[in-house]
C-alpha cells in the first residue's frame, strides 16, 4: 500500500516524525523493540531534532498515546527499546562533516539517552570498502539472529520495521545512484559498497541494497525542496520509473511518501 502526505514543509515535518513515532510504538508492543534505519545527508537533520523533542499526543496515532508519562502533553520514543542503524554511509572517518553517522549524532543521538549498545552504525573508513560492506552485513546477520526467533526462515531477508530514506535530485535514495548496474541489480548480497561518481561528495559509500529495503514492513520516503518533490510526484503516478527510489516497492510493507 502507497501513501501520499503533502503540504508545508513543518507540516510534512510533523507529519513525518509523527508517523516514524506510532509505528515504532506499534512495533514495540508486538515484539518489544523497534529497528529503525535512518537516512542521510542534511535533509533529515530538523526531522531528527523533531524525533529527539517528541510530539504533542494529539499527533500521534490513538492507539499509542498511552505511553505518555503522568500529565506529561509530549509523546517520546523509548530510546532503550529503538534499535538505530543507517540505509548509507560516506566512507569517510567518523567525525567528518560529510559523515552520516555525525550528522544523526548532531541532531539526534546527543538530544536522546539511546544505549550505545542500540546504535549499530556502518564503519567508517576510507580504505577496504568490500570488507567493510561485508562487516556491516555480518552486524546486521548478528542482530536478526538474536532479535528474532523465527529467522532465518523461508525468508532469506529479515525485515526492519522501518526505512526512512531521502531522494536526491538525480533519483537516486541510500546510495543507489543511477546506472550503478551492479549495486542496483544486487540479489544476495545485504550491503554493498559503490563508488558514487556523481555523489555530493563524490566518493566511496556503503548502502544497503534493494532486496533488503524492500522486505522492511514500512518504508518511508521524507523529501523537501521543488525539485525532489517535482520528482516524487512524478515516480508516484508512475510517470518516472527509471531512477533508484521508483524501484523502491516493499513486497509485504507499506510505503509512505512525505512530499514538502
Amino acid at each position: 500500500m502507497t501513501t501520499v502526505t503533502e503540504g508545508s514543509e513543518k507540516m510534512v515535518l510533523e507529519k513525518t516524525a509523527a508517523c516514524i513515532i506510532s509505528k515504532a510504538l506499534q512495533a514495540i508492543r508486538q515484539h518489544g523493540w523497534c529497528s529503525l534505519v535512518l537516512a542521510g545527508g542534511n535533509s533529515p537533520r530538523k526531522l531528527y531534532r523533531k524525533l529527539a523533542e517528541g510530539l504533542p499526543y494529539e499527533l500521534i496515532e490513538p492507539d499509542c498515546r498511552d505511553t505518555r508519562t503522568g500529565n506529561d502533553t509530549t509523546v517520546r520514543l523509548p530510546w532503550e527499546k529503538i534499535m538505530l542503524f543507517w540505509g548509507d554511509e560516506r566512507c569517510v572517518p567518523l567525525n567528518h562533516p560529510d559523515s552520516n553517522f555525525r550528522m544523526a549524532q548532531e541532531s539526534l543521538l546527543n538530544y536522546t539517552e539511546i544505549p550505545e549498545n542500540n546504535i549499530f552504525c556502518m564503519p567508517h573508513v576510507t580504505s577496504g570498502f568490500a570488507d567493510a560492506a561485508l562487516r556491516y552485513e555480518t552486524t546486521l546477520k548478528h542482530f536478526f539472529q538474536s532479535h528474532h526467533s523465527s529467522w532465518p526462515s523461508d525468508n532469506l531477508w529479515p525485515a526492519f520495521d522501518i526505512i526512512l530514506l531521502g531522494m536526491g535530485n538525480d533519483g537516486h535514495t541510500a546510495s543507489l545512484f543511477p546506472d550503478d548496474t551492479p549495486a542496483l541489480e544486487e540479489k544476495h548480497r545485504w550491503v554493498t559498497d559503490v563508488h558514487a561518481k556523481n555523489g555530493s561528495p563524490p566518493g566511496h559509500r556503503l548502502t544497503l541494497t534493494l532486496p533488503l529495503i524492500n522486505n522492511a514492513a514500512s518504508v518511508l520516503f521524507y523529501v523537501t525542496g521543488e525539485k525532489k518533490t517535482a520528482l516524487a510526484r512524478q515516480i508516484i503516478s508512475g510517470g518516472q520509473n527509471t531512477v533508484p527510489a521508483a524501484r523502491i516497492n516493499p513486497k509485504h510493507g507499506d510505503l509512505q511518501w512525505f512530499l514538502g
